[in-house]
């Protein structure tokens, strides 16, 4: 078949999917839609949930409905107010299985040898929910109406867990398999810094890709009664091969905005607007590397919400401002991404991944409210970390959604750094590492400060203030180093080998900068690998 032939007949079953669901779904949208929160626009807190970890993962077959409602049933008495289920468990593989597309059924393992003991045991719920009629969407639609949330679900657009070679060739669907010409294949983006040279994830370059995933789509917010939908394009970042991503973005766009056109008419029919959301890379400029022309997509009326965020790891630092300004005067709000994990910051045993804490949590919502944020949205919060949500973790989902809330509390801020080891120090679009100039000019840092410092502990506002700078620079080399910080240069409090501490330093309120370099000049290599800024109530006093 040709490829022109290939596209009438896929552009044809998006049409007859969508006639099919509009005429009479398989599933009946549900009329108590629920009053309060989910009526608001837009949501000040959602919750991206990936659903495997906390459910699938979690249980052995049969799983009940109250099983499969474990996280959204999490969520009454918290702030969150939106939440946004994943369909997939691979890229191309579903929950329950779709009239275009096939489940994680343990099709692909015939022999029942399954790569991960996990996913033998997500194969068997599948398994069983289909042969039960259990359909898992439907559990989190009806759940997300009783507790009064919007019902958004979210797409992985390209999710490479599947490029683990010998791991876990089981996430490829049929459809890859017999179409591997669709593929990015061995073309990867010379950015690309995961350890493989070949990608399973789909070229958007060919009509069939884009129309198999609108298709998919349609089906999705067709079947059930969905509040929207999320286009997630954070789960890898390729999309065209290498050299094609510029001529991608019309491709893109064009896809897009069918996709906002299918939501449209879906709306007009059930009387209310269907919002389409999307998840991308932290900045303009990274957006448009990989193919994604967001501002056009703001500009021309497409989206509803743009979550510019790190898909990895909490970045408090990601410039959500760029995007505030894009949306000024359109249809679309900017919500401020937070992952719940850091990574480099080191403790020992944790393979330098840590979590994020109540004060950085905090730090990242303060800081994104400052900047113009309409929401605050949180990704794999319940995958990564104790789940249910108790104690810090659940007191965070009654703070980070309100400024007024934040005031005043303990906070912990950091410039975020690049964390692939193949990426050159310097290359990438993260602050940290950076190595300072030997020539003597200063290498600056920003940082936004969310909520008012104070200069010294009083009684109305009893926190202390600390700066951290973790570098390279050994003690026993001959090299000094100055900081100006928003202007004023500063000293040491103390200085621990490498790590300098500064006790109420001159922030403030809003951007602030760092400045350091060496005074005098000097031929020596040094890195600054890491920037703390921290307002808490007894702060540990700093010893030698």
């Amino acid at each position: 078949m040709s490829s022109r032939s290939a596209r009438r007949v896929s552009c044809l079953l998006v049409l007859l999917i969508a006639a099919t669901f509009l005429s009479g779904p398989l599933v009946a949208a549900e009329p108590d839609r629920g009053e309060g929160r989910a009526a608001r626009w837009p949501p000040r807190l959602w919750l991206n949930s990936d659903c495997g970890t906390p459910v699938f993962y979690r249980f052995d077959a049969p799983m009940s409905a109250e099983h499969i409602a474990r996280v959204v049933d999490d969520l009454p008495g918290t702030a969150v107010d939106a939440f946004l289920p994943c369909p997939q468990f691979s890229d191309d593989q579903f929950w329950y299985p779709l009239e275009s597309a096939e489940p994680y059924d343990g099709r692909q393992v015939p022999d029942g040898k399954f790569e991960d003991m996990y996913f033998k045991r997500v194969a068997g719920n599948v398994k069983s929910l289909i042969d039960r009629k259990l359909d898992p969407m439907l559990v989190w639609q009806r759940r997300s109406r009783k507790h009064g949330l919007m019902f958004i679900p979210s797409l992985r657009m390209n999710d490479v867990h599947k490029d683990y070679v010998d791991r876990w060739p089981s996430l490829r669907s049929t459809w890859e398999k017999q179409r591997r010409h669709l593929l990015i294949g061995k073309q990867v983006p010379g950015w690309y810094t995961h350890p493989y040279t070949y990608s399973w994830a789909m070229d958007y370059a060919h009509a069939e890709v884009r129309d198999r995933k609108l298709t998919i789509i349609t089906e999705l917010c067709t079947r059930y009664d969905v509040d929207g939908f999320e286009l997630d394009f954070l789960r890898s970042g390729l999309f065209f091969r290498r050299g094609h991503e510029p001529a991608g973005r019309d491709l893109m766009t064009d896809l897009v905005h069918r996709i906002r056109v299918m939501l449209d008419d879906l709306g007009r029919k059930r009387k209310r607007p269907l919002r389409l959301v999307v998840r991308v890379p932290t900045s303009v400029a990274q957006c448009q590397e990989q193919g994604l022309d967001v501002p056009r997509w703001i500009r021309d009326g497409l989206l509803d919400m743009v979550v510019p965020m790190d898909g990895g790891y909490l970045d408090m630092t990601a410039p959500v401002e760029q995007f505030v300004a894009l949306a000024r005067g359109t249809r679309c709000k900017v919500a401020g991404g937070l992952e719940y994990y850091i990574r480099g910051y080191v403790k020992p045993k944790q393979q330098g991944i840590t979590q994020a804490s109540l004060e950085r949590l905090r730090a990242a919502a303060a800081s994104f409210w400052s900047r113009g944020v309409d929401a605050i949205y949180l990704f794999n919060y319940d995958c990564h970390g104790p789940f249910p949500f108790r104690d810090q973790k659940r007191q965070a989902l009654n703070e980070i959604h309100d400024p007024a809330r934040l005031a005043g509390t303990d906070q912990h801020y950091f410039v975020t750094r690049e964390m692939s080891r193949e990426t050159p120090v310097g290359s990438g679009y993260k602050q940290l590492p950076a190595e300072l100039k030997q020539d003597g000019t200063v290498s600056r840092f920003t940082i936004a400060i969310g909520d008012d410092v104070p200069k010294k502990p009083t009684d109305t506002d009893p926190r202390s203030t600390r700066l951290v700078v973790r570098t390279t620079l050994s003690p026993k080399v001959d090299a000094t180093l100055k900081f100006v910080v928003n202007g004023t240069r500063i000293e040491p409090t103390l200085r621990k080998g490498t790590v300098f501490f500064f006790d109420q330093p001159p922030m403030r309120k809003g951007t602030c900068t760092l400045e350091i370099g060496f005074d005098p000049p000097r031929s020596v290599t040094v890195r600054i690998e890491e920037i703390e800024f921290l307002m808490q109530r007894d702060l540990p006093g700093l010893s030698s």
